[in-house]
């Protein structure tokens, strides 16, 4: 066991592990496209008929319970065993093309992009009166507000210490903290699969999106442990959490629906918020 002290006085009791396999990282940063997709496939499987209504095939319960459990219990194996390991490897094996693919890849997972990006997209859509761009649409902004929501709690809840600041992989301020230390987890990578579990979910009928939406998601994930502004667990627990807010917010609207409901997600600079209309 081994005792740290951090800048908030506050001290962290953790097992610091030096891995030795740098390939039992790698494999879980390639496996994490395929399973999160995995994942998808088992929650429910969503195609449009003419009027663009959700359909869910559900598959077993203990299927679903069996792969969350897997998702989690890789997570803390990265956490103990891997995180120091990888980012040791990621700082030491710098590569100009790395570092070009880092740089375009790390600011899709801003929240200012993701917006930006609905913005736009709610604009074409209902410039070319696409009425399933705009359902898709209406699902995103409420599945970006969930995951915000959720990743500033978890936030502000560990305030992990990210590994740029030289502190140890197991260094938490907790709750209690000044709110300084935010790496736990990823915001861009949450926001990232976010988006793209959005788009792999409601455009499961064309083939080419699901592996293009969680591949580009993953590189962004890669990118923030390049840059050393995040573990490789804080990645991990990134993609969950915007993978669940975007099937949260899917399967939401698939309940409001059913009960003459519509919301309606409002943002403006300050603030953010979702309203609510029923129809009787």
């Amino acid at each position: 066991m081994h005792e740290y002290t951090s800048t908030s006085g506050r001290r962290v009791v953790g097992v610091l592990i030096h891995p030795t396999h740098m390939r039992k990282t790698v494999l879980i940063f390639l496996v994490l496209p395929g399973y999160v997709a995995c994942a998808q496939l088992t929650t429910d499987t969503v195609s449009f008929d003419t009027s663009y209504t959700l359909k869910e095939k559900k598959s077993p319960a203990i299927l679903r319970a069996g792969l969350a459990l897997g998702y989690i219990g890789a997570t803390y194996y990265c956490y103990r065993k891997e995180d120091n390991h990888f980012q040791n490897e990621s700082q030491e094996h710098k590569h100009p093309l790395k570092d070009a693919v880092a740089r375009n890849l790390s600011p899709l997972g801003t929240a200012q992009t993701n917006w930006m990006a609905l913005g736009a997209t709610t604009g074409f859509a209902y410039l070319t009166r696409n009425t399933r761009l705009q359902h898709v649409v209406f699902v995103w902004a409420g599945s970006l507000l969930i995951n915000d929501a959720l990743t500033n709690k978890l936030k502000n809840s560990f305030q992990r210490y990210r590994p740029s600041t030289g502190k140890p992989f197991n260094s938490f301020d907790g709750n209690e903290g000044p709110g300084a230390n935010r790496s736990f987890p990823s915001a861009h990578t949450s926001n990232a699969f976010t988006t793209a579990t959005v788009f792999a979910t409601l455009y499961k009928d064309k083939h080419w999106v699901p592996p293009l939406a969680y591949g580009l998601a993953t590189m962004v994930g890669f990118s923030r442990v390049y840059d050393n502004a995040h573990w490789a667990s804080d990645v991990m627990a990134g993609a969950a959490v915007g993978f669940l807010s975007a099937k949260t917010m899917i399967l939401t609207d698939k309940w409001v629906g059913k009960k003459n409901i519509r919301l309606y997600p409002q943002v403006s600079k300050r603030s953010a918020s979702m309203g609510m209309v029923k129809t009787f």
